[in-house]
């Protein structure tokens, strides 16, 4: 996208506000998709009815206008100023003044952001600290990054930007089939859920191409009591005790080892993801692993079942 850049002119007198909308912005929002018209658009220079906000019972002027507001379906999503090179995009004023219009009544958009070709960065509207602050020479380099922040399904649902990308689904799209028979082997499971009486899922997370992804099965009642035959009676009774109560849902904290034939499952949307899991066609070896990484299940929900946790029960 700026292979052809040179970044001194950040440096050149003549690259003002102007070269930093037309030659720095405007590639990355096209890139992202915005466009003028569609789902996901961008307006220049927005204007305001009212440009002022109350702050108690007094006017407080809305002193600029953001060269670009983000939508999605009509609705603001994020402001995006540019800056002239030698302008912070950390400095309190320029903050300040995206802010007040990011929060204004007739945008009421939850981020906003400030460029000034040398350097991006990207605010909530909750937060004083950015999101975002990278760099023109990681602009190339991280552009997941950008993507995180930037495209709608990010601004509309934040959480999203904390999830994993689903193995199942980035396999099927390298030519994986239904077909294919994927051996899983020393799989260390996380969390359990039961879905209906005979149909249960278990997540872990797993290596490919060097950036971490989620893993999804997909098995029966039967199935479920082949993965948990490896553990101590005790615990397997306690957890699959928990599993069959509410909320319907056990941590194994990386304790239950296994060896599975699976295949590629259909593929599931689910809102703005779409994740297609491993179905377990044979339970091949369960073994129990008591000393799993302790990395293992930090993102279970306290009131969650943990295996870690009946340890020290079933000891004493």
């Amino acid at each position: 996208m700026f292979h052809n850049f040179d970044s001194t002119l950040f440096d050149d007198p003549n690259f003002k506000e102007d070269s930093v909308r037309e030659v720095i912005i405007v590639p990355i929002l096209s890139r992202l998709g915005y466009h003028p018209t569609g789902i996901q658009t961008v307006v220049r220079s927005k204007g305001l009815v009212h440009p002022f906000i109350y702050v108690g019972t007094r006017h407080h002027p809305v002193t600029i206008i953001p060269d670009y507001t983000l939508n999605y379906e009509d609705k603001p999503i994020l402001v995006l100023d540019a800056k002239h090179p030698n302008e912070s995009v950390s400095s309190y004023a320029n903050i300040q003044q995206a802010y007040s219009y990011a929060i204004h009544a007739e945008i009421h958009a939850k981020h906003f952001a400030l460029c000034n070709g040398r350097r991006l960065a990207i605010y909530n509207v909750d937060r004083a600290e950015p999101l975002l602050d990278l760099p023109f020479e990681k602009f190339e380099s991280h552009w997941k990054d950008i993507e995180r922040y930037l495209l709608p399904k990010y601004l509309l649902q934040p959480g999203l930007r904390d999830y994993m990308p689903d193995f199942g689904y980035k396999i099927s799209r390298l030519g994986m089939t239904r077909d294919n028979n994927i051996i899983m082997i020393g799989t260390r499971l996380s969390l359990f859920a039961q879905v209906n009486q005979n149909l249960y899922t278990a997540t872990v997370s797993t290596e490919l191409a060097g950036i971490n992804h989620c893993v999804s099965f997909d098995f029966n009642r039967e199935q479920l009591l082949l993965l948990v035959a490896g553990l101590p009676n005790e615990l397997s009774g306690l957890f699959l005790d928990a599993l069959s109560r509410a909320p319907f849902q056990a941590g194994a904290d990386l304790a239950i080892e296994v060896d599975l034939k699976t295949h590629l499952g259909d593929s599931i949307k689910v809102q703005h993801e779409t994740f297609v899991p491993l179905v377990i066609d044979e339970v091949v070896n369960s073994r129990f692993n008591a000393t799993p990484p302790m990395s293992g299940g930090n993102d279970i929900p306290p009131h969650i079942f943990r295996l870690s946790h009946a340890f020290k029960i079933v000891s004493d």
